[in-house]
């Protein structure tokens, strides 16, 4: 079982190599390889620093910078999905049922938004599948 905030998941859908520093983005790109080449490994959901939180420089004290705005997409994904555990390929099952227009409230709020990777990573896997 891997601890991880879900909003990471969506993170993962418009991740294209770029991030705070070379160190944060190495390991984020590590983690999220693993995981989605994991697509029954379970995940333990939760709204508190994890392992790709532990290099971003945006970590002061053991808490986020951004907190308020990423613990608020982390209480909406674990209501979304019903539970605190869950397999990855079924966390992006419900992640591809979700609308549009909440995937945008969601995320819009989020530096990296705008530079349009999250919406297309978003629509990408609303129309294939990450798992074959």
């Amino acid at each position: 079982m891997v601890k991880l905030r879900p909003h990471h998941l969506l993170c993962f859908l418009g991740f294209r190599g770029l991030g705070y520093n070379d160190h944060f983005t190495q390991n984020f790109s590590q983690i999220r390889t693993k995981i989605l080449k994991s697509p029954e490994l379970l995940l333990e959901l939760e709204t508190q620093p994890d392992d790709i939180c532990k290099n971003c420089p945006e970590l002061i004290n053991g808490l986020c910078r951004s907190n308020d705005k990423v613990s608020k997409k982390d209480v909406f994904l674990i209501t979304f999905f019903n539970t605190k555990a869950i397999a990855v390929e079924d966390a992006y099952k419900k992640i591809k049922a979700l609308e549009e227009r909440k995937f945008n409230a969601l995320c819009q709020d989020c530096e990296w938004y705008p530079l349009g990777f999250c919406l297309e990573g978003f629509r990408k896997l609303k129309s294939t599948s990450l798992f074959p």
